[in-house]
């Protein structure tokens, strides 16, 4: 899969230009639905009122500033339900997790309990996959784009790659999928963990 990604024309797109192609094809999206990999274990959001607590080391903030945004979540995944959109995502995880992991799992299991269903699957499960290098991002939308996205070295999304052949994107859809078959429910994951509870 991942070779026959490198070697596919693509065209990338940064900044605005990302986010207006992505939002366009997002609300077209038909079966099989948003499928998501996710992979790396840092990311900067300094645009989440959240993160930016977390950042700053105030853990009780950032757990509150997320519970605040349940609303907007429930509205949101109430929205693509409305539109028959279905979202699936699988975050790779590595031991021990990076304060910023800890954060991050908490914000998808939120969307999980609203919709947005999600499974974490360990690194050591994957790297059969990465004898060439970490795997990429993925998102895919229906049968119809896959973008491998972009991020600069501080960890902050720049845009994507969007590749359009339906074989393409179907052969990734499938990987995506079956690494969320293999994977466990962020739920069940984070109980068996003790982070959950965890106030660090």
């Amino acid at each position: 899969m991942l070779d026959g990604l490198a070697g596919a024309p693509g065209k990338e797109l940064l900044g605005d230009a990302y986010w207006a192609d992505f939002d366009e094809h997002f609300w077209r999206t038909g079966e099989p639905g948003f499928w998501k990999l996710e992979r790396l274990q840092e990311f900067q959001e300094p645009t989440d009122d959240s993160w930016v607590a977390f950042s700053e080391g105030d853990w009780p903030r950032a757990m509150s500033l997320l519970e605040s945004r349940r609303e907007a979540l429930t509205q949101h995944y109430a929205k693509l339900l409305a539109h028959g959109i279905e979202t699936w995502r699988i975050r790779v995880v590595e031991q021990p997790l990076t304060d910023y992991m800890r954060w991050e799992l908490r914000l998808l299991l939120m969307r999980d309990e609203l919709g947005g269903h999600t499974r974490v699957i360990d690194a050591s499960r994957v790297r059969s996959h990465e004898e060439d290098g970490v795997l990429p991002e993925l998102i895919t939308l229906g049968d119809d784009v896959v973008y491998r996205l972009l991020y600069d070295e501080n960890g902050l999304q720049k845009g994507g790659v969007r590749y359009t052949g339906r074989d393409l994107v179907v052969r990734c859809r499938e990987f995506v999928q079956e690494l969320y078959g293999k994977g466990e429910g962020i739920k069940e994951y984070l109980a068996r963990e003790r982070i959950v509870s965890e106030r660090k």
